[in-house]
């Protein structure tokens, strides 16, 4: 048991060190591709009159498959350099996974008395660790800005702030196609209000 709290920190910091010689050493890097996908799509649009769904990445027959708004909430990386865009997909994917930490992991630590901030630091090495949460990384994906996005809404149900909930179901649905289960979900679980926000949304 890790009682002291310099004793959590180190635990924390040695399984953080851990993790990152882990990731740095283990193969599968992606590239980013699918920033690559995002980046080259929004650029031949704005900057070669393209059509976004005839982009191909170049040597390859992989293009744009999301629904045209995506394409929409995308076009601020046509004023970004490579780099940068990658940056800013990094940036948006922690604070995604911060946001998915808290909502999941602090209810938790609350529950059980656990110390908040090292459980907290425990659980995101582990999710940095793991393969789905890897590889949004690497191929610079969006999947867990969308998985932020429909656990915002379960934490405005869970919390009674309903009014608005459905709002970010119905942006991941119009972001990309998968999360429209979900308001499939609201309306099994007959939150009427929440399902009709998200379609409407979306």
């Amino acid at each position: 048991m890790v009682k002291t709290p310099r004793a959590r920190l180190l635990c924390v910091v040695a399984l953080a060190t851990a993790v990152g010689l882990f990731i740095a050493l283990i193969p599968g890097h992606r590239g980013w591709f699918d920033v690559l996908v995002y980046y080259g799509t929004v650029n031949g649009w704005v900057h070669e009159g393209g059509r976004v769904y005839d982009y191909l990445v170049p040597g390859t027959h992989y293009g744009f498959t999301y629904p045209p708004f995506a394409a929409v909430v995308m076009l601020p990386m046509s004023m970004l350099g490579w780099h940068t865009a990658i940056a800013v997909n990094v940036a948006l994917t922690a604070v995604a996974c911060a946001l998915v930490l808290y909502w999941l992991v602090d209810p938790i630590a609350r529950e059980h008395g656990w110390p908040r901030l090292f459980t907290f630091g425990v659980a995101a090495c582990l999710l940095a660790a793991s393969q789905p949460a890897r590889d949004t990384v690497s191929f610079g994906q969006v999947n867990l800005v969308l998985v932020a996005l429909v656990l915002a809404d379960a934490w405005l149900l869970a919390s009674g702030r309903s009014r608005w909930a459905g709002i970010g179901t119905g942006l991941a649905a119009a972001i990309k196609l998968t999360p429209a289960i979900f308001i499939v979900y609201l309306l099994l679980a007959r939150r009427w209000r929440a399902a009709a926000v998200a379609s409407a949304t979306a």
